[in-house]
């Protein structure tokens, strides 16, 4: 008789989730027991920051007891040449310079004057660009007008300011004292003063932190990441742990969690060991303008700190996924170093702000962001881009290092190289690999956000010779260069085949009928929900959003019906389903449950839909995600993008139509064009029985089309 074998302890740790549990621990014990590792994150912190504050408390005492009878050297641009020549033949009048008391009152201070010659350059252009201190503008013939322009937050360009306005009025009140008793009484220049730029109240604080994060995370990511890739292939011990029978992307994901565990716990230890030493030395109040302790500034760099970690710990593995040795891994890594020091440079240069290209720029955004929150405040819009691409970067070179990390994970020298990556596979597949879809989400973010950005601007500057028309046509051309080309690239590069990669399956005509009925009816739920957010106070409703909102709505009124539908409606329908419900759909299917994709794919929808331009409509987020639920179930259940393409221009189309004809549709009542509002239960009843056969005839008609995948 056989016995019933035994059932292991371990039974229920025996899955995917267990094994990659257990590998997590590991290789994070491994790294903590290093030496090396116990030195980043302990005796650095003890031993650096109590020589940093004794040398910044010895700079302090010096700088206070230093001699400042020194020569201050400023420089002046002017456009023209007669402007520098009337202004340097002021400045060399010894009428202009400072009383003696005032001198004596400045501890013997003097500063001097280089004026430089522009040119076809504006002042405010040299200015902005660091060139000068200080741009002067000459108007006027009796008497002239001189301009003196400074750049807010600059304290060199306005100190530079208020010295040349005081010289000019002391060559102006000299000038009157000695022609009081002449005849021919000619007066001087009047001074006046402008400034650009917004004013920044900056802290000392704010400009040395975000240099110390970069440091910070470097220091604590890059011998974990250096050793366990390159360490392990190049002693040998890479063959055991890969004949786990797990897959090797759970070992990948194991080693980035334990580097980016070390460089976050390096960075506490850090900041810790600064803000405890800062405290203990009493130079606190200097770094935070306060007397209290910062809890809310240490809150905010702790929340950045993990998203950088996230972000560099995936950089650095997928440099030294290809690494032969360790010595190659670190020549590929001292680059790198250096080039992450840069972004921390622009926290301490004036006029460097969230916005645009900034907002979007690895490693500078966050830098940037982290200033800004720790002076009290930042952009929204720029901040929600800053952290949303920083998480689609760190995606794709997770992706970047898993594909690195393939076949020859196992052997002592790596076989891939950088080049690899730009080439093409040799075998077409069937759909794009998650690494695929992770690269192509990582170059539409900021190709999406520059896109919109610049659309933004360029609509702004040609808004009174643009036709809403034209606005139309060019924002179509932008969601084609963006949702449409890119996609389409990587497809080319990952060798996929275009019909199952875009889910172009045949026309399936119950299904397409379903579809449509749902785009007429489910429009009803959408706005319900829009309703619901702006009663729970989402996004909020600005007095000045609304007025613009009102203002678009009146001038699709004057729209050919034609081109708003095929801007509006087929456009996004098209382009936006392909994207969405084709290529990310299909690559994620390859790994993920049906129910994951849906959901996955339908946020990802959302959060593209908040951010436009340089506006943040959170308030748009909670709708376009229940239509992303809708259209990822119909692409599920058919297993075809066209039937989502059907719902997706019912619905715009629909919502275009009535956003074209609200005059004449007034006689439904007032609720018909207010999205602040519910619809009256005459519209909302039969629209939602229209969505439900539609839903009805879809789940009927695709139940014999199911598969594992729902390809």
């Amino acid at each position: 008789m056989t016995l019933p074998k035994r059932k292991s302890a371990n039974v229920a740790n025996a899955g995917p989730k267990g094994r990659l549990t257990r590998m997590c621990q590991k290789e994070l014990k491994e790294t903590l027991r290093d030496r090396r590792t116990i030195v980043t994150l302990l005796l650095m912190p003890l031993l650096v920051y109590p020589l940093l504050s004794m040398a910044l408390n010895r700079f302090l005492l010096s700088s206070v007891a230093a001699d400042s009878s020194q020569t201050i050297v400023y420089k002046i641009g002017v456009e023209t040449e007669d402007e520098g020549f009337l202004l340097g033949s002021w400045l060399a009048d010894e009428r202009c310079q400072p009383p003696e008391v005032i001198a004596k009152a400045s501890g013997g201070a003097v500063a001097e004057f280089e004026i430089l010659l522009t040119g076809e350059v504006p002042v405010e252009d040299a200015l902005n660009d660091n060139e000068i201190d200080v741009g002067a503008k000459v108007a006027g013939d009796n008497p002239p007008t001189v301009t003196f322009v400074a750049f807010n937050g600059d304290d060199t360009s306005q100190m530079c300011q208020r010295i040349l306005a005081e010289r000019l009025h002391w060559l102006r009140m000299r000038l009157a004292e000695n022609a009081a008793a002449a005849t021919n009484y000619a007066p001087p220049a009047k001074v006046e003063i402008a400034d650009i730029g917004e004013p920044q109240d900056v802290t000392l604080l704010a400009t040395i932190v975000p240099l110390i994060l970069v440091l910070m995370t470097i220091t604590g990511a890059v011998y974990p990441a250096i050793d366990l890739t390159a360490g392990e292939r190049e002693r040998g011990t890479m063959e055991s742990l890969m004949a786990s029978p797990v897959p090797r992307f759970y070992v990948l994901f194991a080693k980035y969690t334990a580097v980016v565990v070390v460089a976050m716990l390096t960075a506490i230890a850090n900041l810790l060991a600064m803000f405890t030493t800062l405290w203990a030395a009493r130079l606190l109040p200097l770094l935070t303008g306060g007397e209290g302790f910062p809890w809310l500034s240490v809150l905010h760099i702790l929340g950045l700190l993990v998203l950088f970690s996230g972000f560099f710990s995936a950089v650095l593995l997928s440099l030294t996924s290809f690494a032969k040795s360790f010595k190659e891994a670190q020549a590929y890594l001292i680059p790198v170093m250096l080039l992450s020091l840069t972004p921390g440079m622009l926290s301490l240069m004036p006029g460097v702000k969230l916005a645009g290209p900034m907002a979007i720029a690895p490693l500078v955004n966050i830098v940037i962001l982290a200033r800004d929150l720790l002076n009290g405040g930042a952009n929204p819009a720029a901040a929600f881009a800053a952290i949303a691409s920083t998480v689609v970067y760190a995606g794709a070179a997770l992706a970047i290092a898993a594909k690195l990390f393939g076949s020859d994970a196992v052997t002592r020298t790596s076989e891939r190289s950088i080049g690899s990556l730009f080439k093409r596979p040799a075998d077409e597949s069937r759909v794009p690999s998650v690494q695929s879809a992770a690269l192509m989400l990582a170059l539409l973010v900021p190709i999406y956000f520059v896109v919109s950005n610049s659309l933004m601007r360029m609509l702004q500057a040609f808004s009174d010779s643009l036709t809403i028309s034209n606005q139309l046509v060019f924002n179509a051309i932008a969601l084609i260069a963006t949702f449409g080309l890119v996609p389409l690239v990587a497809t080319y590069l990952g060798r996929s085949r275009y019909r199952t990669t875009y889910r172009i399956a045949a026309i399936h005509w119950p299904s397409m009928i379903g579809a449509l009925l749902i785009g007429c009816g489910v429009w009803v739920l959408a706005h319900e929900l829009f309703v619901v957010g702006h009663l729970l106070g989402i996004g909020g409703f600005s007095e000045e959003r609304i007025r613009q909102a009102l203002n678009t709505l009146d001038a699709f009124t004057e729209v050919n019906p034609v081109i708003l539908l095929a801007t509006m409606a087929l456009a996004p329908a098209v382009i936006e389903e392909l994207c969405f419900r084709g290529f990310l759909f299909s690559a994620l299917s390859k790994v993920l449950s049906p129910t994951r994709v849906i959901v996955i794919t339908s946020i990802i929808f959302g959060l593209f839909h908040v951010l436009t331009g340089n506006a943040l409509l959170v308030e748009r987020f909670l709708p376009t995600t229940l239509m992303g639920l809708i259209l990822g179930w119909v692409a599920y259940r058919t297993q075809s993008v066209i039937p989502g393409m059907v719902l997706h221009f019912a619905h715009n189309a629909l919502l275009e139509s009535i956003a074209h004809y609200h005059k004449e549709l007034k006689f439904l009542g007032d609720q018909i064009d207010q999205h602040e509002s519910h619809l009256p239960v005459w519209i909302l009843l039969p629209s939602l029985l229209v969505a439900m056969v539609g839903f009805a005839i879809v789940w009927i008609s695709t139940r014999k089309l199911q598969g594992p995948t729902g390809e």
